[in-house]
């Protein structure tokens, strides 16, 4: 029993030293609480706006990559742009160039939201980099910086992020009796909704990669139409050049076209462009040539036709 109560009492002796060592903790000493440190972790730093020459000052401990997240450049534009060589270090430099950043001249009819249509970049960045106020009336004849990060949303068109969308098969593993454009289409394609938009084909040549799973579960969104390098591509439709990409990680050189009534048109794996964005384009124009960009073994353009962001089988609305 004596035990018992020795036992019991080491343990509620334990709890109240405890108690008082937390409460005499929150009482000050000596009439005035000690002072701790405090240690604030450092902000998030917003990205900083190219200059319009390009170029930019080298800070103390700088490196490419603190360069690349200050001004939204990726290290490697920084690495082409100076000449750097391994392992790329600042020490011996006072300034860097940069990607001058791209400025639009506002036109009467602008607004933030068409622009930030046009060139594929966000609502709340083209307000942030201007510093505009509301309610975000542009003036003509004033010019405005695009920001660099693009935001394909902003087309209609979902990110064009790694190589997950999109993947060529070899030609040995293509299905047997491959379509050819213009003159053959699928047989069993299905007939597109009363009302929807007709589009031509845009380039001549095999049909090598067909809309939907194509190999292992991935998923094609569109189609790949071989060709010969310098092949002519069409547009498929009248509409507005909306977005101009050159060297796209999964895509290479690619043009996006907008259509009436939330149609929009993609081709990729360019060579040469013909087009600028912002460019009325008629049905059946040259807007560049086939090319081998991006990540594809041979000579092709990859076609999609999108409607209000979903990707539609190409096949059933085209017509020679």
């Amino acid at each position: 029993m004596l035990k018992s109560l020795t036992k019991d009492s080491g343990f509620y002796l334990l709890i109240a030293l405890l108690l008082l060592g937390m409460l005499s903790a929150c009482q000050p000493m000596g009439g005035e609480r000690a002072a701790l440190p405090v240690i604030n972790a450092p902000n998030r730093v917003d990205t900083e706006q190219v200059p319009p020459d390009g170029i930019v000052k080298v800070q103390p401990g700088d490196t490419i990559y603190t360069v690349a997240n200050r001004y939204g450049v990726t290290p490697r534009k920084i690495i082409l742009g100076n000449q750097l060589t391994p392992p790329y270090s600042l020490d011996h430099l006072a300034t860097l160039i940069l990607p001058k950043p791209r400025n639009h001249r506002v036109k009467p009819d602008d607004t933030i939201d068409k622009i930030s249509a046009r060139y594929a970049v966000t609502r709340h960045e083209l307000i942030r980099l201007n510093q505009l106020k509301e309610p975000y009336q542009l003036i003509p004849g004033t010019t405005i910086v695009i920001p660099q990060a693009l935001d394909y949303s902003m087309l209609d068109f979902p990110g064009i992020e790694p190589s997950s969308s999109i993947k060529v098969i070899p030609g040995s593993e293509l299905p047997a009796q491959p379509s050819t454009a213009p003159s053959q289409t699928t047989a069993t394609a299905t007939v597109p909704p009363a009302g929807s938009l007709a589009f031509s084909w845009p380039a001549r040549g095999q049909v090598i990669d067909r809309f939907g799973l194509v190999s292992s579960g991935i998923q094609n969104d569109g189609i790949n139409i071989a060709g010969n390098l310098g092949d002519p591509i069409y547009a498929a439709s009248d509409g507005t050049v909306a977005f101009v990409g050159r060297e796209l990680k999964s895509f290479g050189n690619m043009i996006l076209i907008k259509h009436d009534n939330g149609w929009i048109t993609a081709y990729a794996h360019l060579g040469e462009i013909k087009v600028q964005e912002g460019q009325a384009i008629s049905r059946g124009g040259v807007i560049g040539l086939m090319g081998q960009s991006g990540k594809v073994s041979r000579p092709q353009l990859h076609f999609q036709i999108r409607q209000s962001r979903k990707p539609v089988d190409p096949i059933p609305y085209l017509r020679s």
